[in-house]
């Protein structure tokens, strides 16, 4: 059977899987069977690392799943909107409070479209509940090439995560070159890298495996693979051809 592969992603150094269970998908299912697609994901699978947002609407079902494993044994990350100090706190509020979780792994400013440093005031909150132990590690989303080079005069942004696919789509600002560049960037000063969209949001599924190869081939830079499955069986057809294209790389 398939197994992820384990990586160690941004300062703290967290391992999590290098196959991300991004859980906007799952968002239709009763939380209970979301739940077990996610707890089966992490036991049978190793995908283990499971992304969520506020937004997704997935909550239930990413709380039914930490019922049915040990806490310590799966990563969550979870992202807020926020821009103010007052928002943060109402938005980690809520977090934690429809996650039924004690701790958030990963925490991030999401969908940053300007400075980092404007999101100070939100920044600020994150980091007081990382020194708290209530987050691990802190970083932002973006659809932004710039934003993540900008993110390197932050040393406090230990995650980036952004959209990379063949077509170049879903990049809001720069182009697809500058995308790469600006996650090489980011992964050389130390942070940790993981991408999305990289089916365009649907638009490449007919070309599935040669448009996740083709992202594939920059691992050196990219620590997690956030592909988009809605069930076990996607799941197990990605990660199939995650594993396959690089463990021959790695034997080569």
């Amino acid at each position: 059977m398939e197994r992820a592969d384990i990586v160690n992603m941004g300062k703290a150094k967290i391992p999590v899987s290098q196959v991300a269970f991004g859980t906007e998908h799952i968002n239709c299912y009763a939380p209970s069977l979301g739940g077990d697609i996610l707890a089966d994901a992490a036991k049978l699978y190793n995908v283990f690392f499971w992304d969520t947002d506020m937004v997704y609407g997935s909550h239930p079902q990413v709380a039914a799943g930490l019922s049915k494993v040990n806490r310590e044994d799966v990563v969550v990350c979870s992202k807020t909107y926020a821009l103010t100090q007052k928002q943060a706190q109402s938005d980690l509020d809520r977090i934690f409070a429809e996650l039924k979780t004690d701790y958030l792994d990963f925490c991030l400013l999401h969908r940053v479209e300007v400075s980092p440093q404007d999101y100070s005031p939100a920044l600020e909150v994150l980091l007081e509940k990382k020194e708290k132990g209530l987050i691990r590690s802190v970083g932002l989303s973006t659809h932004y090439a710039k934003v993540i080079e900008k993110s390197l005069e932050v040393p406090e942004i230990e995650v980036v995560c952004a959209p990379l696919n063949r077509d170049g789509s879903r990049i809001d600002q720069g182009s697809r070159k500058e995308m790469i560049d600006a996650l090489k960037s980011a992964h050389s000063a130390g942070k940790g890298t993981y991408v999305i969209k990289m089916l365009g949001r649907g638009d490449l599924l007919y070309d599935l495996q040669d448009a996740i190869e083709w992202v594939l081939q920059f691992d050196s830079f990219i620590d997690v693979y956030n592909i988009g499955f809605a069930n076990l069986a996607e799941l197990k057809q990605d990660l199939a051809i995650v594993n396959n294209f690089l463990h021959t790389k790695q034997a080569q």
